[in-house]
């Protein structure tokens, strides 16, 4: 035998024998790999527990380099995100940025591929396949030379992959990669069985909490609820409001319809309402009359709709008892009744009463007129007998007065006195009866003009007397200038009149004032106060509120002459501007006369 053939057929042997060798060594890791996550799979409890056990397992039973597990993210980048690893990974996951990506180059890698198809995709060698260039830097450092991606599916459709790498090349082969992908499959399987576990302890959760939530909500409500069958209205289940409503025990109404107990007592109601319910599927605070056991009626609103229980379609009934509000509702009808009946009634009381006040403005106005006709006599055909009975008295005195005595000439002079005090009666009055009947209308005044105007009428007496009068700046004011006049000349003129001293001193100011509340709490409207302060004898007072009125007079004519008609004139001339006059005054040192005018009369 030619030994070359010897040689070169026991050499071909040994590389058949290496090879075999080394495909059961690689089955053999692969089974136990597999052996390995099968038994992790059947006793992980939780998803991210198994992840992390499985590729720990890879990594230590088989020897590989690295392995990990990503899921499938349906976002805008169709990015991969990695959920456990083991191995030497040293951040390599934080670089390879993978997609799933068809149209971009980072998802035309293995993992890209593996997504896409739902089929195993090995790389054999990185440092030479043009579709890892991408990594191929990152897996060198790392020393990864071969991968395998494994998808993760469910019913066909791929939510993750395994990848596994290797630090040697052309390490994954076709025994290999099968065996390795029933670990993937059992992977898949164990991730959905858990998923599917977690789910269904949801739902359980979820159904035991709706389930207390409805106990609670329709055994703890105050508000009667009923769960009825829906073909025959009869009873599965009533709360304690239902109880304490209609005065049943619960034991007693199980089985048995409303018709049945009484509670609803018209079968034609009945219809109505079930016909009401099936046009719109439920009922809103539908009103019905229903009964308690002891016969006393109710006014409810009933609301009703469809729910399940266990297998069967029932109907949720809520009845609100609305008979103390429908009572209220008709007592506020009847109420509003009898109130629209006052407001007729007091609407034809003041129509009468303001055809009454019609008539009397009319009876007033022809009042007036007659006062103006009586101030017109007054002024003209009283003082002209006053005139006649003084002429001929003075005349007779001029002419035949020697022959007078004493007691003769003394009458004569009370007739001629007592006329003339009788003239100035008749005019002060008619100077009243004319502040409201010939005022004139108001024109801006200035008070420093209307002052000086009264001391110009005034100015014989204030000579006299050497009057020393202060005027402080008076405002501007809308008003009767021939009144304003006529007022502080009668405050002035009263203030020289009671005055003892040896020079009367008089003083006149005005200040702005703000709206306040006064001392009795009533509100005023800004004003000006106006004062005018002299040094006279004063007033008691007792005193100080009947000097405004008319006739009123404190002295005696011997003391002081006058008709005591000059302030009732000053309070009528203020009141018709819109403003109040008082008086405040000390015996034996002064007195103060006070009078406003309103801010929306008055010019700044």
């Amino acid at each position: 035998m030619d030994m070359d053939y010897v040689v070169a057929q026991s050499a071909q042997d040994k590389n058949i024998i290496n090879d075999l060798q080394r495909d059961f060594q690689i089955v053999n890791r692969a089974l136990r790999v597999l052996s390995a996550c099968t038994q992790a799979v059947i006793r992980a409890v939780d998803e991210n527990t198994l992840l992390q056990n499985l590729v720990q397992l890879i990594t230590d039973e088989a020897a590989y380099r690295m392995a990990w597990i990503g899921y499938v993210c349906y976002d805008a980048a169709k990015s991969v995100k990695p959920m456990a690893w083991a191995g030497y990974e040293s951040d390599y996951l934080k670089t390879i940025n993978l997609t799933w990506d068809n149209d971009h180059p980072r998802g035309q890698g293995p993992t890209g591929k593996a997504i896409r198809s739902g089929q195993p995709v090995a790389c054999q060698n990185m440092l030479e396949d043009p579709q890892f260039e991408p990594w191929r830097e990152a897996a060198q450092q790392r020393g990864y030379q071969s991968s395998l991606v494994l998808p993760l599916l469910n019913h066909g459709s791929v939510f993750g992959c395994l990848n596994i790498y290797s630090g040697e090349s052309e390490t994954f082969n076709q025994r290999e990669v099968e065996l390795l992908q029933e670990l993937s499959d059992s992977l898949s399987f164990g991730i959905v069985s858990l998923r599917t576990k977690q789910e269904r302890k949801q739902a359980e959760v979820e159904l035991r909490m709706s389930e207390e939530k409805f106990s609670k909500v329709f055994y703890g409500s105050p508000i009667a609820k009923v769960i009825a069958k829906v073909d025959d209205g009869r009873y599965i289940d009533v709360n304690h409001g239902f109880e304490r409503l209609f005065g049943f025990e619960r034991s007693e109404v199980l089985g048995r319809n409303s018709l049945e107990l009484g509670i609803l007592r018209s079968l034609s109601d009945r219809q109505k309402m079930l016909q009401k319910f099936d046009v719109d599927g439920k009922l809103v605070n539908y009103e019905l009359p229903l009964y308690k056991r002891n016969g006393d009626m109710l006014i409810c609103h009933v609301s009703a709709e469809l729910i399940p229980i266990g297998d069967e379609i029932c109907r949720l009934l809520v009845v609100l008892d609305v008979t103390e509000r429908k009572q209220a509702e008709m007592m506020i009808l009847r109420l509003n009744e009898e109130l629209e009946q006052r407001v007729k009634d007091r609407t034809a009381e003041l129509t009468q009463a303001t055809e009454q006040l019609r008539l009397t403005n009319q009876e007033l106005l022809r009042s007036n007129q007659e006062l103006e006709q009586f101030a017109y006599v007054a002024s003209h055909d009283l003082q002209e007998p006053l005139r006649a009975v003084m002429g001929y008295t003075q005349l007779l005195m001029s002419e035949y007065g020697d022959r007078f005595d004493d007691v003769a000439n003394s009458y004569a002079e009370y007739v001629i006195d007592g006329s003339k005090r009788m003239q100035q009666l008749i005019q002060d009055l008619l100077a009243y009866s004319r502040v409201s009947t010939r005022g004139k209308d108001f024109a801006l005044t200035d008070g420093n003009a209307v002052v000086q105007a009264a001391m110009r009428n005034l100015q014989l007496a204030i000579a006299e007397k050497n009057v020393e009068i202060i005027i402080e700046p008076l405002p501007v004011v809308n008003g009767d200038r021939s009144q304003l006049v006529q007022l502080f000349q009668n405050l002035i003129g009263n203030a020289i009149k009671f005055c003892k001293a040896e020079q009367p001193h008089i003083h006149i100011c005005a200040t702005k004032v703000e709206a306040l509340g006064d001392l009795e709490g009533n509100e005023q409207v800004p004003h000006y106060l106006f004062q005018v302060r002299d040094n006279g004898i004063g007033i008691k007072p007792q005193y100080l509120e009947r000097i405004f009125e008319v006739f009123k007079r404190l002295h005696t004519r011997r003391e002081y002459d006058g008709t005591g008609i000059g302030l009732a004139i000053c309070k009528k001339i203020v009141l018709r501007h819109g403003g109040q006059i008082w008086a405040e005054s000390m015996p034996n040192v002064g007195t103060t006369f006070f009078f406003t005018i309103p801010l929306s009369s008055t010019v700044y």
